[in-house]
């Protein structure tokens, strides 16, 4: 049986504030920032990149 679709993945978009499971799309914007020049102020930080789920 697969996430999508499943009882569990219902479980966890409910209980994500954003509404939604995250795509590789939300990752990949935030790697292509980080690997940018717009990011070479930032040091030492831990980004999490969750919807808000803690």
């Amino acid at each position: 049986m697969g996430f999508i679709g499943s009882d569990f993945e219902k479980q966890a978009v409910a209980n994500t504030p954003i509404g939604r499971v995250g795509q590789p799309t939300d990752i990949a914007k935030v790697a292509v920032f980080l690997a940018s020049d717009d990011s070479s102020w930032i040091t030492g930080e831990s980004i999490s990149v969750s919807g808000s789920l803690k």
